[in-house]
């Protein structure tokens, strides 16, 4: 009787034992998911609503490319994308999100680049349409004129004032718009200059010059055609691009992961 009893205690012992390390294990698992859980939801409520929006805004820049390209110097720099990198969240994420790994680390091989080479191309075109507009306008304009051409070609393709600012039209073919803009252009670069001549008891004979505006801006829109066919067709392919992995795919993973980062 005294075996059998003491073999029962035993059983019990031996069972609330493995009980209380069965639960002790369980809840050691638990804490760790949970932990694991706080974690992950950590990471993505600190890093994918900046990713999310840094994305939108440069796709909304590559959208508004044709009216402002000199947007391409802002879209190409991704501080949120270096970031990820740069602490090694791509491994977080190849870990926990693979199927949103691929499609950043696709982004940051393939595609960024490409914004890059935008920027490039729009910085070396507008210095050659700008050279080609002032060698035209030496040539073009009256003698008294004739040292406002640089300043001019400026005006129109090297700033960003809209008044002024042609390389849009270029982009988008509207021949009048440029027109008006060189007239005017001129106009405010050598208002001055015949301010004075007007003060002059006589003119010349001969030294009026008529200026064909509509000449001058036919030929900058035929010579700068293979610079801006080069910058469209950089641009669509990279649009197009851009509008199949970033619009289409990246961003809505990025939104289901911020709505439901587990």
């Amino acid at each position: 009787m005294n075996g059998e009893w003491i073999f029962q205690i035993s059983l019990t012992l031996a069972s609330v034992l493995v009980s209380v390390l069965v639960g002790y294990f369980l809840g050691m698992r638990s804490q760790r998911k949970q932990g694991l859980r706080e974690y992950i939801t950590g990471i993505v409520k600190d890093k994918y609503p900046l990713l999310f929006s840094e994305m939108k805004r440069n796709l909304e820049f590559l959208d508004n490319f044709l009216e402002n390209p000199d947007t391409a110097r802002v879209a190409c720099v991704f501080p949120e994308l270096d970031e990820i990198y740069n602490r090694g969240l791509e491994e977080f994420m190849k870990r926990h999100h693979k199927d949103l790994f691929l499609l950043i680390d696709s982004f940051q091989k393939k595609i960024r680049p490409k914004f890059e080479e935008l920027d490039i191309l729009v910085m070396k075109s507008m210095k050659k349409i700008q050279h080609i507009l002032e060698v035209h306008l030496r040539k073009s304009l009256p003698k008294e004129a004739v040292d406002t051409s640089g300043i001019i070609a400026r005006d129109l393709i090297g700033t960003t004032n809209i008044a002024t600012y042609a390389l849009p039209d270029l982009l988008n073919e509207r021949d009048e718009e440029i027109r008006n803009k060189i007239e005017k252009c001129f106009w405010n670069r050598t208002s001055h200059i015949y301010r004075e001549k007007a003060k002059r008891p006589f003119v010349i004979e001969g030294e009026r010059q008529e200026i064909s505006f509509e000449e001058i801006s036919q030929t900058l829109i035929e010579k700068a055609k293979p610079h801006i066919a080069s910058l469209k067709k950089m641009f669509k392919e990279l649009k197009m691009q851009n509008d199949k992995e970033v619009k289409a795919k990246l961003l809505p993973l990025l939104q289901k992961y911020i709505s439901n980062p587990i």
